[in-house]
């Protein structure tokens, strides 16, 4: 028999544990229970979707959804999202005599619209979560029976999966305010928002829609306002839909594992001028006997009427008062006379999400005819919004997103389209960026002083944090700013590369110097040499930037070289024409953007030497360029930091006069197998960071000896005498590129002078160069 990884994972644990030898009959048994939780989910435990993302390969740092915090995944997390949708969906069906309610299907197909914004928000960058579960209600509004003609002013076809299932279909409504709202809309009328009602209904038919808001951040704000919003779309008053955002905060504490008691008292914190009843409900389910469930004369004299108000309060107090006990819960909170299907199914929602799909008696699973497809979107719901969102064109036509894309005139491989787990890869490009920019403001200030000067300025380890010199204190040099052209050229050169099939970014990279030497206080005439003509002012949005247009004592070699260009006294520099014979430091950060150009390690290398030869000559600069871009396309994909430069130095050996690189680049690795060398030790073996190979060994030997700590391995690039900034830099990117962006720790980044104008020109790289990149030409014209 097959064995797949996480099932061989499996048999090691067990034997490690009881010293088996070889597969016995329990092992069998135990495959065939493992096969089973993952064939049908909805019988699998919370603990046991644990476990197997424990034997799965570790998960990335992910930006915080509610699947995920800052440290990764919550493992249980998933098992606990498929037991709130199922247990809602029981609950609402238990209520209506075991009929399929319009509930639980119209909150299947919100969740479909908040998986269709998380998709457009991660392939494009922009992903509005209540136009789109707006325009999933519309989807749900055909399945009533309604004309799609008469749901959507525009009368495309319904697209996705989830439209073409008939067990939603029905004409079936026990209660009309999302109908007719939907229709409103339908009829020209506005969406409704919280501050714009489009109707005045408290009802609760819309309340569990916040469940699912509980997906789409890690921040209660967040999931309170969006629950909110979801719910304002069809109901106006804000008993209709101020609950959704408070059972929002209240799943989204589940889904981490809080108890009930706990994570209602922090979603009650949410809505202090709503609350009472709440409060009520929460003390009167804690003070109820062991083993007694409310009864209807309890739950009638504890709720005036029919609002999601009155819902949710009956749903906390039977969920508190049976915990343990998911069928009584459900029976009591369908027994009442107020909206009793709105809040069993918010009963099963919260119960669902404590316990897990288990505590859901099966045979009222058996009768469910939509478990399923509740399955399958939960799974979908957890890949999109957990660390390794599916990528594929499969998944855009299930979840269509809508955004505009430009597609390609010409064949050829982005260099992150791909790679197989993208999510994980986006995040260590953005670290290599951000790194970068971290570690040149961090070395900046004691760029040029030697070691003892240092100590005693900065105390005897030297200096360990930003410098205050201004707001924010971490400012950025001229490196930072040329990486920043650097990637803007990249991403413009890529543009034309899918309408033209252009095979070198140097010209475009060139013309971004260009740019980059207007903010030095040259006019546009002066500095843009023969792109005059095809430019006549400077475009792109990173040029109006005007934070940019600071001198931070520039190298003489890049301003030389791109004013002789300006002037048409020199043309672009190669390796094989070299405009100079500097082996200056300041152009080894061009490898970073180079690192995306392809999928080909070989062809990245060729290209970060192209890209510093346009200024940059001497072989000592453009080989450690290249290198540099090596090492970050191959970290970036996720390998290792020393398999990595290993991969280097076999680069380097083909190319003539790589004989200075490839032999710093070897003490480096030797000294980090030694740990820390003292600075002055340092600078004997490496040193002083001035030249670009000097450079790269003292960040390469900064960064494996910090293996993967980002403090330490700053700390250790910028303490010694010579150039702090460019050693800082280069560490700063490596490690950020081993570890990701979110594992930088927010000190940096948050003193980080025009830290959003780096975060984003990184983020839209990593979108161009993934494979669906936006139709951005205005803001990146392929010029």
């Amino acid at each position: 028999m097959d064995l797949d990884g996480t099932e061989r994972a499996l048999l090691a644990a067990w034997r490690e544990h009881h010293r088996r030898g070889g597969r016995d009959p329990l092992e069998q048994r135990l495959l065939e229970i493992w096969r089973e939780w993952r064939e049908r989910p909805a019988t699998r435990p919370p603990w046991a979707a644990a476990l197997q993302h424990r034997l799965a390969d570790p998960a990335p740092p992910v930006p915080a959804t509610g699947l995920a915090d800052r440290s990764g995944p919550l493992p249980e997390a998933p098992s606990r999202l498929l037991g709130m949708l199922l247990g809602g969906a029981v609950g609402e069906s238990a209520a209506l005599g075991g009929r399929l309610g319009q509930r639980t299907s119209a909150l299947l197909f919100v969740l479909e619209g908040l998986i269709r914004a998380h998709t457009q928000a991660r392939s494009t960058g922009e992903g509005d979560p209540v136009r789109h579960a707006l325009s999933a209600l519309q989807r749900w509004l055909h399945t009533r029976g309604v004309p799609w003609r008469d749901c959507v002013a525009d009368a495309a076809t319904p697209d996705g999966w989830l439209v073409g299932r008939r067990e939603l279909r029905s004409r079936h409504a026990d209660e009309p305010t999302l109908l007719t709202a939907l229709a409103r809309v339908a009829a020209g009328r506005d969406a409704g928002t919280r501050h714009r009602p489009i109707n005045a209904s408290a009802s609760a038919t819309a309340v569990p829609f916040g469940a699912v808001a509980a997906l789409w951040s890690a921040d209660p704000g967040t999931v309170f306002a969006l629950g909110g919003d979801l719910a304002a779309l069809t109901h106006g008053h804000h008993n209709g839909h101020v609950p959704a955002g408070v059972l929002g905060v209240a799943v989204s504490r589940l889904l981490r594992g809080e108890p009930l008691d706990e994570a209602l008292r922090h979603a009650l914190a949410s809505w202090q001028a709503g609350r009472a009843p709440l409060a009520h409900a929460l003390r009167l389910g804690r003070n109820s006997p062991a083993g007694l469930r409310p009864r209807r004369p309890h739950l009638d004299a504890m709720t005036p009427g029919r609002s999601g108000l009155d819902a949710l309060a009956v749903a906390v107090r039977v969920a508190v008062s049976c915990q343990d006990d998911f069928a009584s819960a459900i029976f009591s909170a369908a027994d009442h006379g107020g909206d009793a299907a709105s809040s069993a199914m918010l009963c099963g929602q919260l119960l669902g999400a404590l316990r897990g799909p288990t505590a859901i008696p099966h045979d009222w699973l058996a009768d469910l005819p939509i478990t399923a497809i509740v399955e399958r979107i939960s799974e979908d719901a957890a890949a999109e919004f957990g660390p390794y969102p599916d990528e594929s064109d499969d998944w855009e036509r299930r979840y269509p997103t809508g955004g505009a894309t430009i597609p390609s005139a010409v064949d050829y491989q982005p260099g992150l389209a791909a790679v197989p787990r993208l999510a994980a890869s986006r995040e260590r490009f953005v670290g290599a960026v951000l790194g970068s920019a971290v570690g040149e403001a961090l070395g900046l200030p004691i760029t040029g002083d030697a070691w003892d000067e240092i100590q005693a300025r900065h105390g005897a380890r030297g200096l360990v944090d930003y410098v205050p010199a201004g707001h924010p204190s971490g400012r950025i040099g001229s490196d930072t700013q040329l990486l920043l052209f650097s990637l803007e050229g990249v991403i413009r050169a890529d543009v034309a590369r899918r309408r033209t099939g252009l095979d070198d970014p140097a010209r475009h990279v060139q013309h971004a110097y260009q740019r980059w030497l207007h903010t030095q206080h040259l006019s546009w005439p002066r500095a843009a040499g023969e792109f005059l003509t095809g430019t006549p002012e400077p475009d792109g949005w990173l040029v109006r930037q005007r934070a940019l247009f600071q001198t931070r004592n520039p190298g003489r070699t890049m301003m030389r070289t791109l004013i002789a260009f300006a002037k048409a006294q020199q043309p672009m520099g190669t390796p094989a024409a070299p405009v100079s014979d500097s082996q200056g430091s300041n152009a080894v950060l061009r490898g970073v953007p180079a690192a995306l150009w392809s999928e080909d390690p070989v062809e990245v290398f060729d290209i970060g030497m192209r890209t510093a030869a346009l200024t940059h000559g001497h072989p000592v600069a453009y080989l450690s360029t290249g290198a540099l871009a090596f090492l970050v396309n191959r970290l970036v994909r996720g390998e290792e930091l020393g398999d990595a430069v290993d991969g280097a130095l076999e680069q380097l050996v083909r190319h003539r006069d790589h004989e200075d690189v490839s032999r710093r680049i070897g003490t480096a690795v030797r000294l980090a197998r030694s740990g820390r060398t003292d600075p002055d030790d340092l600078a004997r073996a490496l040193g002083s960071g001035w030249t670009a190979s000097e450079a790269l060994a003292i960040g390469l030997h900064a960064a494996l000896v910090g293996d993967g700590d980002f403090d330490a391995a700053v700390s250790v690039a910028v303490n010694h005498s010579g150039n702090s900034a460019a050693t800082g830099a280069i560490c700063g990117g490596l490690v950020g590129a081993t570890i990701g962006a979110e594992r930088i720790p927010e000190r940096w980044t948050a003193e980080l002078e025009l830290g959003d104008v780096i975060d984003r020109l990184a983020r839209d790289a990593i979108l161009q160069f993934g494979p669906r990149p936006p139709d951005w030409a205005d803001r990146y014209p392929p010029t």
